[in-house]
C-alpha cells in the first residue's frame, strides 16, 4: 500500500512540473499546447536557449520534492499520516520563503534597482511583480500554518507535523516574517510606482526599506524561538 502510495503521488508532482514548463513555454514565445512537442522542441533549442535547461530544472525540482514526500511516507509507515507530514515539512520550508524573497532583494532587486534609477531607468517591473507573487504565496502559507497551529490539538512533539505546529505557534518569530513579508510588499510597490515621481526619494525609501529587512533577518536570525 505504501508503495502505490508513492508512486500514486508522483502523478500531482508531475503535473505541477507540467503546468510551470506551460509557463516558461510561454515565456519563450511558445504556447501551453506546445507541450506535447516537447522532446522536438528541446532538441531544437539544445545550446542555444535557456529553455531546455529551464524545463530539466523544473522536472528535477519537482522529481526531488517528490522524492522527499516518498521518503517521509515510507517512514512514517502510514499513507496518511505520511502524506500529512510531508505537507506539514513542506508547509514549514515555504513558509520560510519570505526570508528567501528578502535575501533576492537584497542580491538581485536591490542593487539592480540602484543602478536602473542611477543611469535613468526604472526597475524591472516583471521581475518585482514576481517576486510580489512568491512573497504572497509564502505569506499564505505562513498564514496557514499560524491559523493551524493555533487552532489544532496537536500537540508540539519531534515529529514532523508536531514540529509545523511548534513553529505556527511562536507568536514572536511569526509576526517578525509577517513584517518581513510587508516589507517585502512594499518595496516591491515603491519599485513600480515611486520612479514615476521622484528617483532620488525612491532611492532613499529603498534603501530605508532594506536596512529595516535587515534588522529584522538579524532578529529572526538570533532570537531564542
Amino acid at each position: 500500500m505504501n508503495i502505490f502510495a508513492v508512486f500514486l503521488l508522483l502523478i500531482p508532482f508531475l503535473l505541477l512540473a507540467l503546468h510551470f514548463v506551460g509557463k516558461t513555454f510561454e515565456r519563450y514565445g511558445y504556447s501551453r499546447e506546445d507541450i506535447k512537442r516537447l522532446p522536438e522542441i528541446i532538441e531544437k533549442t539544445h545550446g542555444g536557449l535557456y529553455l531546455p535547461r529551464e524545463v530539466f530544472n523544473i522536472i528535477g525540482d519537482a522529481l526531488v520534492f517528490w522524492g522527499l514526500f516518498a521518503l517521509v511516507l515510507l517512514a512514517t509507515g502510514d499513507p496518511i499520516m505520511g502524506l500529512l507530514s510531508g505537507i506539514a515539512m513542506f508547509a514549514k520550508i515555504f513558509a520560510f520563503f519570505v526570508l528567501l524573497v528578502s535575501m533576492v532583494i537584497w542580491i538581485i532587486a536591490f542593487p539592480s534597482a540602484l543602478y536602473g534609477l542611477f543611469t535613468g531607468r526604472e526597475p524591472d517591473r516583471g521581475f518585482l511583480i514576481e517576486l510580489m507573487r512568491e512573497n504572497f504565496l509564502s505569506t499564505a502559507i505562513l498564514v496557514a500554518v499560524r491559523l493551524i497551529a493555533l487552532h489544532s490539538n496537536y500537540p508540539i512533539s519531534d515529529d514532523l507535523i508536531g514540529k509545523m505546529m511548534a513553529f505556527g505557534r511562536k507568536t514572536e518569530l511569526v509576526s517578525l516574517l509577517l513584517e518581513l513579508s510587508g516589507l517585502n510588499f512594499l518595496f516591491g510597490i515603491i519599485g513600480l510606482y515611486l520612479p514615476k515621481k521622484s528617483r532620488k526619494l525612491t532611492v532613499l525609501v529603498l534603501t530605508l526599506i532594506v536596512l529595516t529587512q535587515i534588522l529584522l533577518v538579524w532578529s529572526v536570525l538570533t532570537g531564542k524561538f
